[in-house]
């Protein structure tokens, strides 16, 4: 069996892509209950998010009718979903976790179906991914743009983009190996499995500022120094051959109090040369004796 007619003809997969839907339809109804929207409100925001991937990806794949339209199915669950928590409470933290875990697999099944549709309809794998991507997180991403805020996708929510991506490569993997159409299910676990424990541990993907260099080179300069007297300093204590460093007579001093304009200044105070070097075949000269200067009769310097 081809793994793309297990994953749209299996009456149990079946199921739970239903119910998927109508998670989604409860999750986006509880968001539409904080912001006190109506029913029609509810019904929109229910639509959007259970169905929203999937028509972006039929449409792009030009499938003709997409098949959240192709019965009625479809649309009951993510209308049903929505008018649940209008009449009925589902902001507890038990529903709250009851639908975290129910999304999760919905989500790692959208990604596989997606992925499969895609190269299904002959895609390329980079395109196949995106859309096996766009299927699982489209719906979640067209909600939050409907009430105006930034899709969780984006940073600080849970890793559903990331298992969602996972579940489409390993997808493609199966495709290319050819292996047996039950082999899907395991890339929908391990995509669904790790979303399931970055929302219990709560992990997150590191933000810009988290990568970014905000240090001047001033800053950067005076953290090298401390760096490396502290790193002096470490070594002396643990070793005690080492002495520790005297920041009034260490050679580092001056660089903690000095200001450089430019690498030129820098260069000039540190490389300069006190004293003349005596070439390697110049013979040192002799040492003048007590009385060798002719002019002032002073003792010169030994």
């Amino acid at each position: 069996m081809d793994p793309l007619d297990l994953l749209v003809n299996n009456d149990l997969l079946r199921v739970l892509d239903l119910l998927g839907v109508f998670i989604m339809g409860v999750a986006a109804g509880a968001l539409a209950s904080r912001l006190n929207f109506d029913a029609v409100g509810f019904a929109v925001i229910g639509i959007a998010a259970g169905l929203g991937g999937g028509l972006v990806r039929d449409l792009i794949l030009d499938y003709g009718v997409p098949a959240a339209f192709s019965g009625p199915w479809y649309l009951a669950c993510a209308l049903g979903g929505a008018m649940f928590t209008f009449f009925i409470n589902a902001d507890s933290s038990w529903w709250r976790r009851m639908v975290t875990v129910l999304d999760i697999l919905a989500m790692g099944l959208w990604a596989a179906t997606g992925t499969a549709k895609s190269f299904g309809f002959g895609l390329d794998v980079l395109p196949a991914v995106l859309l096996g991507v766009t299927s699982a997180v489209g719906g979640g991403v067209i909600r939050d743009v409907l009430v105006g805020r930034i899709p969780a996708i984006f940073g600080g929510g849970p890793l559903y983009a990331t298992g969602a991506l996972i579940t489409a490569l390993l997808t493609w993997g199966v495709f290319g190996l050819q292996l047996p159409s039950a082999t899907v299910l395991i890339a929908v676990a391990a995509g669904s499995l790790l979303a399931g424990v970055a929302a219990w541990r709560r992990w997150s993907l590191p933000a810009h500022s988290e990568w970014q260099v905000t240090m001047s080179a001033t800053q950067l300069k005076r953290l090298v120094r401390r760096t490396r007297r502290d790193e002096r300093h470490r070594v002396a204590l643990e070793t005690g051959a080492i002495p520790v460093v005297d920041a009034t007579v260490d050679d580092l001093a001056e660089d903690t109090v000095t200001r450089d304009e430019d690498a030129m200044d820098f260069e000039d105070r540190v490389f300069h040369e006190d004293d003349p070097v005596v070439g390697l075949d110049e013979e040192p000269s002799p040492e003048r004796e007590e009385g060798d200067d002719p002019e002032a009769g002073q003792t010169a310097p030994r």
